[in-house]
């Protein structure tokens, strides 16, 4: 049975996309190339892309994931530790990464949806497994910084002096997962996951395997992190054990819950609202005020839960009624 089917996309959604593709290719230019500005770009980007890869399991199947960075960190110790090793290309460590990835998600995940654990343990678990994760690094690796080799200009090594390569390659990840987004919400499996995040009992008693599509979405989620693993250390140019960041986990699932659990447009506006909010704030009153964005973070949660439940897509998709325009769903 044909889970996701690749159909002909709307009109509109093509625009939208296109939309999305020319604002944040034309970023750079509005920055003046600057290059401290074109890396943080660069990281807000990843960051809608960690979300947004987030909302298939944790917006499309309930799930409450908190180990982003276990495969982020998978995939870009691999891509990285090849490369600085061993001189193999990321466009071969970056698939591997991703493969290692999804073999870390089914290892966690087929257990625990074997076994049936509910959402706060499953919550708990996957935090655990980003700590884990990391302690292992660290003792094989301890605080060392691998640093990547340098080359001026390679596609092969995806090693550039400047940052905009890497920025115009996550863009292209980040359009990728959002018309992924938009496929699966559309298909058998979206629906399949929406029936498991409303009400699991009911799925079940509709003859939906749930156990086998939450690890679908699992899968899918693991293997997105672990590719663009291998273009955040190219970013980075270091691996290292802060790579798997406890910390980046439980914010890409707070950004999750902020957009609206499964609404593709609020998710991509909460992480990049939220991550340029951050790096903001870093920039300006980090020295004064340290940690002044987890207040941010902190009362954005409690607003959202009180004001709009439904998170920012709730939100847009009210303006959007008004206008009676289309959106991402």
């Amino acid at each position: 049975m044909v889970l996701v089917r690749v159909k002909a996309l709307d009109r509109k959604t093509i625009t939208q996309l296109l939309v999305v593709l020319i604002i944040f290719s034309l970023l750079p230019f509005v920055l003046g190339f600057n290059t401290y500005y074109i890396y943080l770009a660069a990281q807000v980007v990843l960051t809608a892309i960690m979300a947004l890869a987030w909302n298939i399991i944790g917006g499309y199947a309930g799930q409450l994931d908190l180990a982003a960075t276990a495969y982020l960190g998978i995939g870009g110790a691999i891509s990285g530790l090849l490369l600085a090793f061993y001189k193999i290309t990321p466009w071969i460590g970056m698939p591997l990464g991703a493969l290692a990835a999804i073999g870390l998600a089914v290892m966690v995940g087929y257990p625990t949806f074997r076994f049936g654990i509910k959402e706060v343990w499953y919550a708990l678990l996957t935090a655990s497994l980003v700590v884990i994760i990391q302690r292992i690094f660290w003792l094989i690796y301890g605080s060392t910084e691998i640093y990547l080799p340098y080359f001026e200009w390679s596609w092969y090594y995806l090693r550039f002096g400047r940052y905009e390569p890497l920025y115009y390659m996550l863009v292209v990840m980040l359009v990728f997962v959002l018309w992924l987004n938009i496929v699966i919400k559309r298909s058998k499996l979206g629906y399949y996951l929406a029936a498991i995040r409303e009400d699991e009992l009911a799925a079940e008693a509709l003859g939906i395997d749930v156990r086998k599509y939450k690890l679908y979405a699992l899968m899918i989620y693991a293997g997105i992190l672990g590719f663009v693993g291998g273009i955040y250390v190219s970013l980075t140019s270091i691996v290292t054990y802060r790579m798997f960041n406890p910390w980046l986990a439980i914010v890409i699932a707070v950004i999750g819950l902020v957009g609206g659990l499964g609404s593709i447009a609020g998710v991509l506006t909460a992480a990049v609202i939220l991550r340029s909010i951050e790096e903001y704030l870093r920039g300006t009153l980090g020295a004064t005020i340290p940690g002044l964005y987890l207040l941010i973070y902190g009362l954005l949660i409690v607003l959202v839960g009180v004001l709009k439940p439904e998170g920012l897509g709730g939100l847009i998709e009210s303006i959007r009624r008004r206008f009676r325009g289309g959106s991402y769903g």
